[in-house]
This record gives C-alpha cells, sequence and structure tokens, in this order.
C-alpha cells in the first residue's frame, strides 16, 4: 500500500468518524443518519471520479464504466464530490422522508477529511501545483513546483477549525455547512492559481468556476435567504 492511497484512505475514514462523533453530539446518530452518511460516501466518490474522468480523459468512462470502482485510478476531485455527495444525500433524505437539514453534519467531515486526504494526492502527486522556483517546492511531473496540495491541507484544517469554534455558535440550522461552503469555494478558487489548470472560461479553470458557485450559493443562504430557507442547504 503506498503513502498516497493510505493517505486517501485515511482522509474518508476521518470524515466519517468526524461526522459519527458530530452525529452523536447533537442526539442524531440513528439509522437513517447512518443511511444518509452512507449515501454521501458512495455519492461523493462517485462524483468525485467522474468529473476527474470527464475532465482528464472523457472517453475513458465510455469505455470501461468499471474505472469508477478502482481505487487506483484516481478521482479524489473534491469539488466533484462535494456536488455528488449533495445529489445522493437529497435522494436518501427523500427516500426516507427526512425534512430536517443533514448539512451541519458534513460541515466538519468534509474539511476533516480532506486536510488528511490532501496528504494522499501530494503522495499520489495528482493535483499538482504549477512550476516554481522558491524555497518552498517539491520535484513532482518533471519539474520542480509549488506543492499546492500541502496549501490545500493546511486550508482544510484551518477551515475545520474554524468551523469547530463555531459548531456552537450559530443559530440556525444549515448555518455551518453554508460557512463551510462560503470557506471552501473562496479558498478554493484562490489555490486553484497555484495548480497546473486547463482554461475554460478566460482565466479560469472548470473547478473555480463552480468554487464560485459553491461560495455565491454559502454566501446567499448566510446573508440573503430567509432563515426557513437555510435551513434547506443539505
Amino acid at each position: 500500500m503506498t503513502l498516497g492511497f493510505l493517505f486517501t484512505l485515511l482522509g474518508y475514514a476521518t470524515g466519517a468518524a468526524v461526522f459519527w462523533w458530530r452525529a452523536r453530539e447533537r442526539g442524531l446518530a440513528t439509522e437513517g443518519m447512518g443511511i444518509i452518511a452512507a449515501a454521501a460516501f458512495f455519492g461523493g466518490i462517485v462524483g468525485a471520479k467522474t468529473s476527474q474522468w470527464l475532465v482528464a480523459a472523457p472517453g475513458a468512462l465510455a469505455t470501461n464504466p468499471l474505472l469508477l470502482a478502482d481505487p487506483s485510478t484516481g478521482g479524489r476531485t473534491l469539488v466533484g464530490g462535494i456536488l455528488g455527495g449533495w445529489l445522493a444525500v437529497r435522494y436518501a433524505r427523500r427516500r426516507l422522508g427526512v425534512t430536517r437539514s443533514t448539512g451541519d453534519l458534513f460541515a466538519l467531515a468534509l474539511p476533516a477529511g480532506e486536510a488528511i486526504g490532501r496528504m494522499g494526492c501530494f503522495f499520489n502527486e495528482c493535483c499538482y501545483g504549477i512550476p516554481s522556483s522558491g524555497l518552498f517546492i517539491c520535484y513532482q511531473h518533471g519539474a520542480n513546483r509549488h506543492p499546492v496540495q500541502i496549501d490545500m491541507a493546511v486550508s482544510a484544517a484551518l477551515i475545520f477549525g474554524f468551523l469547530l469554534f463555531k459548531r456552537d455558535k450559530v443559530t440556525r440550522e444549515g448555518e455551518l455547512f453554508n460557512m463551510y461552503l462560503l470557506l471552501f469555494g473562496v479558498s478554493r478558487f484562490a489555490l486553484e492559481f497555484l495548480r497546473e489548470r486547463t482554461l475554460v472560461f478566460g482565466s479560469l479553470s472548470l473547478a473555480q468556476c463552480i468554487s464560485l458557485g459553491l461560495a455565491a450559493w454559502g454566501a446567499h443562504r448566510l446573508i440573503i435567504a430567509p432563515q426557513k430557507s437555510v435551513g434547506e442547504s443539505l
């Protein structure tokens, strides 16, 4: 087992553990919540792998759909994972008849898992940075590069720390998750400038466009949307 694969597994395990800890803390550690967590997990994996393959090798999945189940073929695109997980949670909630927001349970789990999982990206040499001649560099893909994966791990850890501090101070359901969307979207948008990326809209990558959308959605729910709708974030 490589270090990259180990840290990726640890990232998933950490996210799951933090989710369940938060559910128990709020008295929501039920069988139904476990089903919702499982839906988020598998939806996130499918979303992450599908988005990565659609961008990197759009014909690969059509030729071999079983790539989705192969952990050695990459697929740790967090933006796609968030969208895939969100869709899966919405579907699971509807099937179970759950009407209250579950987003706050994921608000801490996602950055906790990313903080560790990004080290898997570093050792796997995926999500690599732009060529750099600074002091803080690593050698990946034939060049000295900025280790943006470590920046992302640190950013996720800081978001986790901030939301951990705020978790008992929020006054509305869904507020913590909307804070996460805002913070993740802004930080990911900025850090993308330090990554090798394919431009799709002017000087922006697809991940940056989606990150702006996530940040705007989080800000809208926090600032503009009425109190009732804020609780329907996830």
